[in-house]
């Protein structure tokens, strides 16, 4: 008897032991993650009654397959990042816990310090579900020096002096700019323009309209002219860095993997200014998954809420160039410091006030297949501007019948 009775609180002992673990499903690989393992590591030590546990799930293409897979199953992680048309997809299927529930009663919590682009981002239905992540905008690297030498002492900052720039380069052994086939520059030239990608309550594609077709046309006429060079990956990057192109587009991440490697003077700016001041954020958001203990989820919002405080935010940023998230972080030394040593990062966050979003839903995941095919035909010669805008409209009605 007294051995059944020692084996009992034994086992009650261990139980009130066991740690709270908090699984974490995230892309973040190479640099940028070492730099969240040592802050979750970081975090970890500070709260030893718990553990986040980091995994890395390689790419996002396979973190969407496991969280589908892992929601379908009933067994999905405590909190993963996300983008938009997956968060839209998994509330209205009901398994995400919203992080508003824990923000409405957390005083410390200061919502009117994220950038508002930052918080409409994560808001579905009138419920904030989510928070950000990892988040940036498409900026310009370009050689500064090159520039010089034709007279420029500055990045163009509209759409007509960027293709001035272009034709005097393309007399140098050197293509002008070199760029991917991507949906996120044509979203941000489109904006600039006035237009929209899709009508989410009327389920209506609008890319095919004039402004779509300007912008396309745009681009369009770099290829012709042989100004802009169509390059796939990140190979546009290598050549750049090579010397082989003078500018070319990318994630304001791109910097901390080719500021170390850079022979000449680089400088980076904000994409040039078309009809209006415009931009469209990128990247994922955090998010937790109803199916959890209520232990999992206090220790992941404590996670979560620390990982945003500015001093943490600026600490993601200087390790991974992702924009900060909350305002009150260019006021720290450390940003200041930052901004000093990293010349045309501050522009890019005055970006944040104009920032927009692609379309948040589902179905847009669909559309922004076509879209992309669409610009592939026309950028390749194989339709014209308007005809690939069309038939990509066209295919995107179908699917949303």
């Amino acid at each position: 008897m007294k051995k059944i009775l020692f084996l009992l609180l034994l086992i009650c002992f261990c139980r009130r032991e066991e740690k709270t673990v908090v699984t974490f499903w995230h892309v973040m690989g190479g640099p940028l993650g070492r730099t969240l393992n040592e802050m979750i590591d970081d975090f970890n030590k500070a709260h030893p009654e718990g553990e986040v546990k980091s995994v890395h799930m390689g790419s996002y293409d396979a973190l969407a397959q496991k969280l589908m897979g892992a929601v379908a199953s009933n067994s999905p992680p405590v909190i993963a990042q996300m983008y938009e048309s997956w968060t839209d997809q998994f509330f209205k299927a009901g398994v995400l816990y919203p992080l508003e529930e824990f923000i409405k009663d957390d005083e410390e919590f200061n919502l009117k310090d994220f950038y508002p682009v930052f918080i409409e981002d994560n808001i579905y239905d009138s419920v904030l579900v989510t928070l950000p992540f990892n988040k940036s905008i498409p900026v310009f690297y370009y050689n500064s020096d090159l520039l010089h030498s034709h007279d420029f002492d500055s990045f163009p900052e509209d759409w007509s002096r960027f293709r001035k720039l272009c034709e005097a380069i393309r007399e140098e052994d050197i293509w002008p700019t070199s760029w991917p086939i991507d949906v996120w520059y044509f979203s941000t030239m489109l904006y600039q323009e006035g237009g929209s990608l899709y009508d989410v309550k009327t389920r209506t594609p609008l890319f095919n309209s004039p402004e779509g077709r300007r912008v396309l046309e745009y681009m369009v006429e770099l290829v012709k002219d042989s100004l802009l060079y169509l390059n796939p990956g990140f190979q546009r990057q290598t050549e750049f860095l090579s010397g082989n192109v003078a500018v070319i587009p990318a994630s304001v991440v791109s910097w901390v993997f080719m500021k170390d490697q850079v022979p000449f003077t680089m400088g980076v700016a904000p994409f040039p200014r078309g009809k209006k001041d415009a931009t469209v954020i990128a990247g994922t958001n955090i998010g937790m998954f109803k199916k959890t203990t209520a232990a999992q989820k206090k220790l992941a919002w404590e996670f979560i809420k620390w990982f945003l405080t500015p001093e943490n935010q600026m600490r993601w940023t200087g390790a991974s160039y992702y924009l900060p998230t909350r305002q009150s972080v260019t006021r720290l030394e450390s940003c200041k410091k930052f901004l000093d040593e990293n010349p045309g990062y501050g522009k890019i966050l005055e970006q944040l006030y104009f920032a927009g979003t692609e379309p948040r839903v589902k179905e847009w995941f669909t559309g922004r297949i076509y879209l992309n095919e669409a610009l592939e035909e026309a950028l390749r010669l194989e339709r014209t501007p308007q005809q690939a805008l069309d038939f990509a409209a066209r295919r995107f009605l179908v699917e949303l019948k």
